[in-house]
């Protein structure tokens, strides 16, 4: 098996795409070894060593750079991080019979895989786009910097904008009876449209037998269970700061992921 460290991996600041790029090696290098010489406990023990390794420094590095460019989305960054941690300091090696290393090492390279996928397509790819302020009029606006040339997909990108037009008007409306419960009927339909998008999108990729699909289904995934994970009592406790900070979420997402992944999608 081969990780492929692509270019929707890339997120743009050097020294973090670097260290991505080792730990792709990193877990290529070790499937390789497993293919031509099995895996032992020694070798499994050196894996998670270095695993531990890169989650002190690239994550340390990672975070340094958020705190330097007072990137809001650091907190959430800390929680991923605290986890991946956790979850590779979790593992005893002493409770793995020396039978069952080969199969453990295998279920770890793919759980890393999967995780390092996902956490770069999901949440490091938006690193800096939260400071990022868009110069246009109207950043709710559906122009044409995003147009994909395929038209149902730019049809429900553009749904997508007004939904969240609409949720910042709502954010802001002074007089709106009963502000809060309209809040959450619009996000309730912005998960609702975002489901029915993504699947759209995916069976149109399908379709053409699109070679970038996989990774679109992971960023698909970790957007819609932010979506899905959203703390509606945090908002009805703090609402204007809460929502003005999604409201900027949802934006550089979608803006994010847009230009860097969708309009990579060929048409027919």
């Amino acid at each position: 098996m081969i990780y492929h460290f692509t270019d929707d991996c890339k997120i743009g600041i050097k020294e973090i795409d670097e260290e991505h790029r080792e730990l792709f090696q990193l877990l290529n290098d070790n499937a390789q070894f497993l293919e031509s010489s099995g895996a032992s406990k020694d070798s499994l023990n050196t894996l998670l060593l270095k695993l531990q390794s890169y989650a002190r420094n690239h994550f340390a590095h990672e975070e340094a750079y958020m705190e330097r460019i007072d990137d809001p989305a650091l907190p959430l960054q800390r929680e991923e991080h605290e986890a991946f941690t956790a979850m590779i300091n979790d593992i005893d090696i002493d409770d793995i019979p020396d039978s069952e290393c080969e199969s453990k090492t295998r279920e770890l390279l793919a759980l890393m895989a999967r995780w390092l996928y996902r956490h770069i397509l999901g949440s490091d790819t938006m690193i800096g786009k939260f400071t990022e302020k868009d110069r246009q009029e109207d950043a709710f606006t559906f122009t044409e910097k995003y147009m994909t040339g395929i038209k149902l997909i730019d049809e429900e990108h553009a749904k997508l904008f007004e939904i969240i037009r609409k949720t910042n008007d709502a954010i802001h409306a002074e007089f709106l009876h009963d502000k809060y419960d309209e809040i959450v009927h619009i996000l309730n339909e912005l998960q609702a449209y975002t489901k029915k998008h993504f699947k759209d999108e995916e069976q149109y990729m399908e379709s053409i037998h699109y070679d970038g699909l996989a990774h679109q289904r992971i960023a698909h995934d970790t957007f819609t269970k932010r979506l899905e994970n959203l703390n509606l009592q945090e908002i009805d406790e703090n609402q204007t700061d809460y929502l003005e900070e999604l409201i900027e979420f949802l934006l550089a997402w979608l803006t994010n992921h847009i230009l860097k992944m969708d309009k990579m999608i060929p048409s027919k």
